[in-house]
């Protein structure tokens, strides 16, 4: 049983923890409940920022705006190098329009015979030219190669020894290159893009995505492989890659993709593949691409769906976002230029869609098509979204001198562009004006451009100031040695509670410090309880006053409850935990021992952010902060480790599997939580209706 002050402090600790984990349950972001974004925005790391518009809707046409009568919906848009449109409907119609949208032909796809071929279902049209045109006939299984409106040829399920047994051919997108060579997208097909030669026989599957695994997906793997039977392993849904959802390829033959629903938290989306199928884009397979959240279109939540994608001449990525009607536009580097579009389902007005399912580009306009109003959305660049793309081209291609100017035109009409900031302080760099570059990088959050430029700043004041830099560290050196050797010679004390002093000597001593704790007595709550308020004090400093480069501090979303929770909270949880799960299994460690232990434990952290918080501001890199701070949590991992073994009498195996269980406890307690503050507030919501109602009667 336990002692009464023990059980009276158990519950006073164990209220704390239920108190921050409340805190934890009311704090969690909820789904957005209104639409996404219609104004013109960017992105700066995680945070959303209106710019001004690079694209602009100049109008929409309905079908019947563009003189047809009878149409299905629209399931695919594209235009040819001649500037024409072509818009193909489920009900197999397709026609095409020129330059300025007026109607040129509705084709009657027909065989070598003139007999009429129905291509009714079909879901993709490429046009090579004005003459020659790839219809993928999803429903007929089947790529048609049309010429004058004649079938030419037609590609149907490949016969190879690479395809997979079982695999059904619907063609949804095609496409083709320079060379001649096809990349067909079948529905349901995860292996990525057929891909045929020029006389149309197949070659090979192409650039496919893969799973992301990681450690806990590898050690699930091999249980299921040591505990399945084979019953059980017929019944396993096995994890497959996403599907392409569209394919583009560019006059230099990169091939653009972009994958369409994925989990909540994807990555990856677009792809730029070189001939040999890898992904060069840069830092694709770790950049999400889209909206991070969940929006409520038409009454339900729906998350992002990428649907087309296409690439113009200078290389920049524009990929649009069915689910939630944006347009983004990508450069070669994953930076994003810009996204507009919107209108969740509404599409109310001109720019906003109800349904857009797909895209092309037309010079400088991009015609978006809308399935469920059948109608086309032009958007035309706008005279700063060309001196904001041209900037950027000449900033990728290093050439900054000549990119200066145009930024500081693109800064004089929108101050708060981080390209242009960031376009400026590579200039200011390559200028060697390092001063100026970092004021423009800090500016705009450009990590690498910051760190360079202190890095050359730093060389320079070594280099003008080395005598006096030299001089001062031989003088601190020489008063350390001085000290140690008074100190030692005249047994200096600096510290002289014995109970202050076992806080830093458990570092040093560890197994003699926690034995002092578990039978001398000498640990101390009220020290336990300081050193848990610094743990949190530190990483509140750490956070808010860290360099730029090293926090994403934000002082409009900062909330200090959440490093409440878990600094002290996380602490205490701890406490509670272990504390339980040794009463399962013999300990012999006291709660007030569990909470001193890993209280000391914390030491390395706590210096390690208050050393860290000044020191941020002068180093270069994030190497030296990065090494201290792995050393840091790797001592702290051993005190508590060494802690526990001593307080609770284990074995290094059974301090593993009490650690085991702990964690599963914390869980536990956090579920439990969680579950009571949902409860409440439904309750609460519950009882709030019953009392408005009371009120209108």
């Amino acid at each position: 049983m336990l002692i009464g002050s023990e059980a009276r402090m158990m519950k006073r600790v164990g209220m704390v923890v239920l108190s921050f984990l409340l805190v934890i349950s009311l704090s969690l972001p909820a789904f957005a409940a209104g639409g996404a974004p219609t104004e013109t925005f960017t992105r700066w790391g995680e945070k959303t920022r209106p710019m001004r518009p690079v694209y602009e809707a100049v109008e929409t046409l309905t079908l019947r705006d563009l003189g047809v009568s009878e149409f299905g919906s629209i399931v695919d848009i594209v235009g040819d190098k001649d500037g024409n449109t072509y818009v193909l409907s489920d009900e197999g119609q397709l026609f095409s329009f020129d330059a300025a949208y007026r109607l040129l032909k509705q084709y009657e796809i027909k065989d070598v015979n003139g007999e009429p071929v129905d291509i009714t279902g079909a879901k993709g049209v490429y046009a090579v030219s004005s003459t020659e045109l790839y219809i993928a006939d999803t429903e007929h299984a089947r790529v048609l190669f049309c010429r004058d409106g004649i079938v030419v040829s037609e590609i149907v399920t490949p016969e190879s020894t690479l395809i997979p047994e079982g695999f059904i051919f619907k063609p949804v997108k095609v496409t083709t290159d320079s060379k001649g060579y096809t990349y067909v997208l079948s529905e349901g097909c995860y292996y990525g893009a057929l891909l045929f030669d020029p006389e149309g026989n197949f070659d090979s599957f192409y650039g496919a995505n893969t799973v992301k695994g990681g450690v806990l997906t590898a050690l699930a793997n091999l249980w299921d492989r040591l505990t399945q039977n084979d019953i059980k392993r017929s019944k396993t849904v096995k994890k497959l890659p996403f599907q392409f959802s569209d394919i583009f390829v560019d006059e230099k033959d990169f091939v653009y993709t972009c994958t369409g629903r994925t989990s909540d938290a994807a990555s990856g989306q677009l792809r730029m593949l070189s001939p040999g199928g890898s992904n060069i884009l840069a830092g694709a397979d770790s950049n999400n691409f889209g909206e991070s959240v969940l929006f409520k279109r038409l009454g339900k939540m729906v998350t992002q769906n990428f649907c087309s994608v296409q690439a113009d001449a200078d290389g920049y990525i524009y990929a649009l976002d069915a689910s939630l009607g944006l347009l983004y536009i990508y450069d070669t580097d994953s930076n994003l230029i810009a996204a507009f579009g919107g209108g969740n389902g509404q599409g109310g007005q001109t720019g906003n869609f109800s349904t857009a399912c797909a895209m092309t580009m037309n010079g400088n306009r991009i015609l978006v098509a809308d399935s469920t109003r059948n109608s086309v959305t032009v958007f035309e660049r706008t005279a700063y979204g060309s001196l904001l793309l041209q900037a950027q081209k000449l900033t990728l291609e290093a050439d900054y001198a000549t990119a200066a100017p145009l930024w500081e035109e693109v800064l004089a009409q929108d101050a708060q562009s981080g390209l242009a900031l960031s376009g400026l302080a590579k200039a200011a760099y390559d200028n060697g004006d390092y001063q100026t570059a970092m004021a423009y990088a800090k500016d705009c959050n450009d990590v690498d451009t910051y760190g360079n430029s202190l890095t050359m700043v730093q060389q320079a004041f070594l280099t003008k100031n080395f005598a006096w830099i030299a001089l001062a560290a031989v003088l601190l050196v020489g008063a350390l040695v001085y000290f140690i050797i008074y100190s030692t010679k005249h047994q200096v004390v600096l510290i002289r509670n014995e109970k202050v002093k076992l806080i830093f000597a458990d570092m040093v001593h560890p197994f003699d410090s926690f034995n002092a704790i578990k039978y001398k007595k000498m640990g101390s709550v009220p020290l336990a309880c300081l050193l848990t308020l610094l743990f949190f004090v530190s990483s509140v400093l750490a956070s808010t006053e860290s360099d730029f480069r090293f926090t994403t501090f934000d002082a409009s979303t900062y909330n200090s409850l959440m490093e409440l929770v878990q600094t002290m909270g996380l602490v205490l949880l701890w406490t509670i935990a272990n504390w339980g799960a040794s009463t399962l299994m013999q300990g012999n460690g006291k709660l007030k021992e569990v909470f001193i232990v890993t209280a000391y434990a914390t030491v390395p952290i706590i210096i390690y952010n208050f050393i860290s918080t000044p020191l941020s501001h002068f180093v270069a890199t994030a190497t030296p902060l990065t090494t201290i701070h792995t050393i840091a949590i790797a001592f702290t991992a051993i005190l508590l480790c060494v802690g526990l073994m001593i307080i609770h009498d284990y074995t290094f195996p059974k301090l593993l599997f009490s650690a085991f269980v702990t964690v599963l406890l914390m869980i536990l307690v956090v579920f439990v939580i969680f579950m009571v503050g949902v409860l409440i507030m439904q309750f609460a919501g519950f009882f709030w209706e019953i009392f408005m109602e009371l009120l209108t009667l």
